[in-house]
């Protein structure tokens, strides 16, 4: 197993976690410090990791999933999280952090079957058909809900620009 230090990991995934976390959660402020205890955790658990059982991002986001899941139970607030999600290597971290932001803000305003299915099939990986049976859905109504909810997020989008 490859050493990382605490900078390389923190550089690395901070903008992927707080972008899941923000998704989440209302308050920047809260998705700030949750991000911060994330890597509070990570850095304090790091000797137990073992990468013969999970890569080190599907650790992480292990990990950050839940310390929202905690988040949510001390604060008495529902939250519909799908469980089981097998995390993806590594989410695409090519936009900025501005972008990023407007993008979870936007996500929010979706209905959660929404966000949901954009959430699985772009940030975990998961094909149409793989989020259908996760949310036991048809493969034909997953497809229009996708299409629905993609247009959603370009209008508003569009209209932050």
């Amino acid at each position: 197993m490859a050493v990382l230090s605490s900078e390389e990991i923190y550089r690395d995934y901070r903008n992927k976690v707080f972008s899941y976390i923000r998704s989440r959660i209302n308050s920047y402020q809260d998705a700030e410090d949750l991000c911060e205890d994330v890597f509070v955790k990570v850095y304090q658990k790091y000797e137990t990791y073992d990468d013969t059982k999970s890569k080190l991002s599907t650790w992480i986001f292990n990990i950050t999933r839940n310390t929202v899941i905690d988040y949510y139970r001390t604060h008495k607030e529902e939250l519909e999280i799908i469980d089981n999600y097998d995390y993806p290597e590594e989410p695409d971290d090519s936009l900025d952090e501005e972008t990023l932001e407007e993008l979870a803000t936007a996500l929010k305003t979706l209905s959660t079957e929404l966000r949901d299915i954009i959430i699985l099939h772009y940030y975990e990986g998961y094909t149409l058909k793989q989020v259908s049976e996760k949310m036991k859905m048809t493969y034909g109504i997953t497809k229009l809900r996708h299409a629905e909810a993609l247009r959603k997020l370009k209008k508003i989008l569009k209209e932050r620009i």
